[in-house]
């Protein structure tokens, strides 16, 4: 690239980023007007590398790194088609423009909004994706319905003051520990919509139809379905693809990847307007900081770990963190419950999950909360569930779809309680 062409470049990533930072900041909905995905083939290392340079370019959103699905800025459009064309990689432009499925999913919310308000209807659903408020209210609701079996608290508060919530489900009067305790948080990536309706889904089958689920219930849970609330309900409000907490890292850029945050092999990076900043230090985050402490709290009767997110349709165990991978404890086990569970759900009609470490299928990623659950607390078993997408729609799973993706991933969550 000519100097004249370097600088012209570099002056548009600036500009866009200002204009981004400026749209981030203000009360208005974040919009993905004509900004495009493509799906690209990474069939070697060698092309995970060169791709890997756009990584930290204002207006690039690496999706997920199984299928390689990446969003662009409209102004980048025809200088990455040009990047992939020389570079020799199969790509196809999946979403021709983001703005028109987040628009969609708006318009759905709003219509379900307006026939629930006037049918008077108050009844539990999951034909719509919940708020912060409206999970807690649910969990609230479950402990005072439910009180020799629900335990519900609050185990902090965010840099904006909302609470951070847990509930235990325990026959032992709401009490964890007696047995050994599966332990699940959710929205720890605040865009991940569908992470935490499926562990919302999961809390109400374990509680509203307890007598159906003697098995699971063998074990005691603890859950944290929204981990990230100020991201999440950034994400509701202002920027549907919104990812980090809300925390200003600088004066100019907001937010911490709460999942690279965690003091197991953290790394520390400078660019702290990257979707994957890591923060100033491990452990730097209330949210984390909460969690670490009703981990700690169970320690190692904590038999299994799930870290629930959104997508990509794998069963991912530790480590995380190097290439070649450093292979977990009890390896072959870990590989065979999440075959299990991926042929659970399989069986029910759901995609088919890839079971794998997260370094070789998805990639190195350091300071990740199953790492630390594996490498610190000692749960026996640990992994990061990415659900499914919905196809091609990404993170705007469609509304119609959560109960399907809910009773596919309820089948993970009960195969593995089952069987660890």
């Amino acid at each position: 690239m000519s100097r004249d062409r370097r600088m012209k470049y570099c002056a548009v990533v600036v500009l866009l980023g200002l204009a981004l930072l400026c749209q981030s900041s203000s009360g208005e909905q974040v919009s993905y007007r004509d900004y495009k995905v493509y799906s690209i083939r990474v069939d070697s290392v060698e092309k995970h590398a060169v791709l890997k340079r756009w990584e930290d370019v204002k207006g690039v959103d690496f999706w997920d790194r199984a299928g390689y699905r990446v969003m662009i800025h409209p102004s980048l459009k025809e200088a990455f088609e040009r990047f992939l064309t020389t570079n020799e990689f199969f790509y196809e432009l999946i979403i021709e423009d983001v703005e028109a499925t987040i628009e969609a999913e708006r318009q759905y919310d709003q219509e379900y909004r307006r026939r629930k308000a006037a049918s008077g209807r108050a009844t539990v659903d999951f034909e719509h994706f919940w708020t912060n408020d409206e999970v807690n209210a649910y969990l609230d609701e479950l402990a005072e319905t439910y009180p020799s079996l629900v335990r519900v608290e609050t185990i902090g508060t965010t840099h904006l003051g909302n609470p951070i919530k847990s509930i235990t489900i325990s026959t032992n009067n709401g009490v964890a520990g007696s047995k050994p305790v599966v332990f699940i948080d959710g929205g720890i990536h605040a865009r991940e919509w569908a992470g935490v309706m499926s562990v919302v889904y999961l809390i109400h089958e374990l509680v509203e139809h307890s007598s159906d689920y003697a098995d699971m219930l063998s074990k005691d849970w603890v859950i944290i379905p929204v981990a990230n609330p100020d991201g999440y309900g950034f994400s509701h409000t202002n920027n549907r693809m919104w990812r980090k907490n809300r925390f200003p890292a600088t004066i100019l850029c907001t937010g911490i990847d709460l999942n690279r945050n965690w003091d197991y092999q953290w790394a520390f990076s400078s660019n702290a307007c990257s979707d994957s900043y890591a923060g100033a230090n491990a452990f730097s985050e209330l949210e984390t900081q909460a969690l670490n402490r009703v981990m700690q709290q169970y320690g190692s009767n904590i038999a299994l770990y799930l870290a629930v997110h959104t997508y990509g349709d794998m069963i991912l165990y530790p480590y995380g963190y190097a290439w070649p991978f450093v292979p977990v404890a009890n390896q072959a086990g870990h590989i065979a419950l999440g075959e299990r569970a991926r042929d659970a759900v399989t069986a029910v009609g759901g995609p088919r999950y890839i079971v794998g470490n997260s370094a070789e299928i998805l990639y190195t990623a350091s300071g990740c909360s199953d790492d630390y659950a594996a490498g610190v607390i000692g749960a026996r078993y640990a992994y990061t569930l990415e659900l499914t997408g919905g196809g091609s729609n990404g993170f705007d799973l469609p509304a119609t779809q959560i109960t399907a993706v809910a009773t596919q991933t309820f089948q993970i969550y009960r195969t593995m309680a089952n069987n660890v």
